[in-house]
């Protein structure tokens, strides 16, 4: 599957992103490989899920192609693990220019702009390969970076976060809609999110994702919604944390990473195509990477004790048909999410396979 072409950006970080002089090792040439004359950048990425998440590999593939591609005079140093505070916290301080670049799902930018919030339609994809050519589509892209602009943002770089939203539950397992009434379900801040989890009886309840295990722990919510590679990565499948785990397949999302519009303008050309290369390079081997991860997680979560299961068609397809009766109707036409702009979408993934499935193996 072709690498995602997204339109790439870098910011600085209080300065850090300007231009420093290189300093000198012993060998005659700056630290990291640059030559003394050479002028050199540091950026500072925060990627609020954890370094062992699948998103972490991408990031970590960013850096090191950077690094390689302008002999050291490019240094990306990534903070995971919510290091530098939650999503909305870091994607605002990209926004106001005080971080060079914000990862984290694009659920958590709805409150900063609904620009992405038209890809959390429930249900909007059938398989991964209709997700990637919306996301691959210069005219979607283009039409995402029109929106972003008036927050001064700028759409760097995606990355999968597993496939779509699964149901994770503590203690009840689901096998039918009516096991949802009465349940609290952690959510992120999008508004799609909890009203789909709403259309099936259960309440959404916003907890920041560093903070969702223990909210788990302590039975603040009685499960979650989020993709296998997520459970994988913080260990809810450790220690009987979330037993059951539905394959609803339910809503798409990935890691976005966002940048400062007009500090991206004032890098040299050079500096941003390498930026821009060593982007589109990660993301073509992230898609890669992706399939036997994920498969490999859901093998060690099964070990575990974890209940991976379908439900039978006719549910799933209760459950579908619902939730887009529900939520499409009440969400269309809200701001970020036209009619005209779910057209382009649907456009853009005619002529995907919605069949092909989502890239890993659940059996």
């Amino acid at each position: 599957m072709k690498a995602w072409k997204v339109g790439l950006v870098a910011t600085m970080m209080a300065g850090v992103l300007s231009a420093c002089g290189g300093s000198e090792s012993p060998s005659g040439n700056t630290e990291g490989g640059a030559s003394a004359d050479q002028e050199t950048y540091e950026i500072k990425v925060a990627n609020v899920l954890s370094g062992s998440d699948v998103t972490a590999h991408g990031l970590n593939k960013f850096a090191e192609l950077a690094a390689e591609k302008s002999d050291g005079r490019i240094q990306v140093e990534v903070f995971h693990g919510g290091q530098l505070g939650s999503g909305v916290e870091t994607f605002e301080a990209v926004k106001n220019g005080n971080l060079d670049m914000a990862s984290d799902s694009f659920a958590n930018l709805a409150s900063i702009t609904p620009a992405f919030e038209i890809f959390h339609l429930p249900f909007l994809f059938d398989s991964r390969e209709q997700a990637l050519a919306a996301m691959n589509s210069e005219r979607v892209r283009e039409r995402v970076n029109n929106e972003l602009e008036v927050s001064n943002l700028q759409w760097f770089a995606s990355f999968e976060i597993g496939g779509p939203r699964e149901v994770g539950t503590s203690k009840k397992k689901i096998t039918r809609l009516e096991d949802f009434q009465g349940m609290k379900l952690r959510a992120s801040r999008s508004p799609l999110e909890i009203a789909a989890q709403e259309a099936w009886g259960a309440r959404g309840v916003t907890v920041d994702w560093p903070e969702t295990p223990e909210a788990v722990r302590m039975g603040m919510v009685d499960g979650l919604t989020v993709p296998y590679a997520s459970f994988y990565s913080s260990q809810f499948y450790e220690g009987g944390l979330i037993k059951y785990m539905l394959d609803l397949n339910f809503q798409w999302y990935s890691l976005v990473t966002v940048v400062n519009r007009e500090k991206w303008s004032s890098l040299p050309e050079e500096i941003q195509n390498i930026l821009s290369e060593s982007i589109e390079e990660a993301q073509a081997w992230h898609i890669d990477f992706v399939s036997d991860y994920i498969t490999d997680n859901i093998k060690t979560m099964r070990e575990a004790g974890v209940d991976i299961y379908s439900l039978s068609e006719e549910e799933q397809a209760r459950i579908k048909d619902l939730t887009i009766d529900k939520v499409w109707t009440e969400f269309i036409g809200q701001t970020g999410i036209p009619q005209d702009k779910l057209d382009l979408i649907q456009s853009q993934i005619a002529e995907a396979d919605g069949s092909s499935g989502w890239g890993y193996a659940i059996d």
